[in-house]
């Protein structure tokens, strides 16, 4: 009786770190299907691990369309190795957009990425995009909506997750301008360079010699 008591507590001891090992696999790289809602106040993982410095990311979140856009108008951004040649893949992230002039608050809303998912962040309806699997990326394209009529300055914000020890949060994107139109492109002028004068030395030999020849027949007819 003892013997099958036994075998059915190591059973259970056998079962029990299956489970444990399959759940810790499935948390090594945080969140596997997507950042949670609870993350969007400090766009932190939570992994229980301390962030890398943003300085040192080998991530960045990019704007093709650089830093003055029309009103309105839909931004793309692009979340990508920063490293040129580098192999660096990142699991997962989080973005969202925030108005330079209130950082704590989320704006517009994001479009449906082909490989990632929406939440709606502090209040906000589809204000934040985040993955849906943790496979390695190194190239992951959001569209971005602006608030309507909205006119300022927008810094995107984004934490990239290499695993669960190596994350940065709120790494950011260049600051780009929201305005009705887009200023010209200014061509630098190009300095008035004055017309030379041929000096006396340089005047040619038969313009003297005309000038002799004039001379002497005006001489001769005194």
């Amino acid at each position: 009786m003892s013997y099958t008591k036994n075998v059915h507590t190591c059973r259970a001891a056998v079962v029990a770190a299956f489970l444990l090992a399959v759940a810790s696999i499935g948390r090594i790289d945080g969140s596997p299907t997507g950042a949670p809602t609870e993350a969007c106040a400090t766009m932190t993982p939570g992994h229980g691990f301390d962030a890398q410095p943003i300085s040192t990311s080998p991530f960045k979140t990019e704007i093709p369309a650089g830093e003055n856009v029309l009103m309105d108008e839909t931004v793309r951004l692009e979340l990508r190795n920063s490293v040129p040649n580098g192999f660096f893949w990142f699991k997962g992230y989080l973005v969202m957009a925030f108005d330079k002039n209130n950082a704590t608050q989320p704006i517009g809303t994001f479009k449906l990425p082909s490989d990632g998912q929406l939440i709606d962040c502090i209040g906000g309806v589809k204000n934040a995009a985040t993955h849906t699997s943790n496979s390695d990326k190194q190239l992951v394209t959001v569209d971005w909506v602006p608030p309507k009529d909205f006119i300022g300055t927008v810094i995107f914000r984004t934490t990239f997750v290499q695993n669960k020890a190596t994350y940065w949060v709120k790494t950011e994107s260049i600051a780009v301008n929201f305005v009705k139109e887009i200023p010209p492109v200014t061509q630098p002028t190009q300095p008035t360079v004055a017309p030379t004068v041929p000096s006396s030395a340089s005047q040619p030999a038969g313009m003297w010699a005309a000038l002799a020849v004039a001379s002497l027949l005006a001489f001769l007819t005194l």
